[in-house]
């Protein structure tokens, strides 16, 4: 890794730092403003009976339940938001009650006592639903300003990281061609890896030619475009020995011309990965 390359990925880190420190701050203010919306619900809501509780799981939602089951919804009264480019608008307008249409088996006093409940529940809809919908968009909007605040930060340092990211690429990529145009690049087997430990890198050189056992890599020549290029290729053999009378380590290198050059990056990417790359 040349100097140049190796400061400007320090200074991408620290960017990215300050990226996510400020994704932490705004995801900080959306937690917060939830929960103040989830609050602001509940304190609407009340029934008189204590066998049963009104309770927001959402911010947006609050629901009746029997106390001690927290799915088995009675009746619902739903916030309907909506996204809007109009920063000055309201996200909610309108509310919906969701009843469950429940179904009695037993004809006794605790239908009763359900069904005062979900009048009361609905009462406090009814009385309450223009203020909640107005303090609900009074906290969207308040919580919206504060994170409005660092939105021309984090436009900012996203565009620097793009911005460096691709300054990297293009040096890396002028730092590969100039190696394997110059000495090549060589490949020991990899350490690790379930479908490459032992194995030295492989690639296509042509459409339905793979070719493995590949031990060092050179370009001979490229095309104008750069897209393709003539390479020199030494791969690791086994030869037949008559004096042992066994197969021995060998090598053997040919020339591929026109292999694509993406195929060759993708092949040194993995070779990295792999730690099958020499220096």
């Amino acid at each position: 890794m040349s100097k140049r390359v190796e400061i400007l990925k320090i200074r991408l880190e620290q960017l990215k730092t300050e990226g996510i420190k400020l994704d932490n701050r705004t995801h900080k203010l959306r937690m917060r403003k939830q929960n103040e919306q989830k609050l602001m619900l509940s304190s609407y809501f009340h029934v008189s009976n204590d066998k049963f509780v009104c309770t927001a799981n959402s911010d947006t939602r609050v629901g009746l339940y029997y106390d001690g089951d927290s799915y088995g919804t009675i009746v619902s009264y739903e916030l309907q938001d909506r996204w809007s480019r109009d920063e000055m608008s309201d996200r909610v307008e309108t509310s919906k009650i969701y009843h469950n249409g429940s179904t009695y088996e037993k004809i006794d006093e605790s239908m009763l006592a359900q069904s005062q409940a979900r009048f009361e529940f609905m009462q406090c809809a009814v009385d309450h639903n223009d203020d909640i919908i107005a303090t609900w968009n009074t906290i969207e909007k308040k919580y919206d300003k504060l994170i409005s605040t660092f939105s021309d930060a984090s436009s900012d340092i996203r565009k620097s990281i793009n911005d460096q990211s691709r300054d990297i690429d293009k040096l890396e990529k002028e730092t590969l061609t100039e190696k394997l145009t110059s000495k090549g690049v060589k490949f020991v087997k990899a350490e690790d890896g379930k479908w490459s430990r032992g194995r030295l890198p492989e690639l296509e050189v042509k459409y339905n030619w793979t070719i493995g056992r590949i031990k060092s890599l050179r370009v001979l020549r490229m095309t104008a475009s750069g897209k393709s290029a003539d390479l020199e290729i030494t791969q690791k053999t086994d030869k037949w020995d008559d004096a042992s009378n066994a197969y021995i380590d060998s090598e053997v290198t040919n020339t591929y011309e026109r292999v694509r050059m993406d195929k060759v990056e993708s092949l040194i990417y993995n070779a990295k990965v792999n730690k099958q790359l020499v220096g």
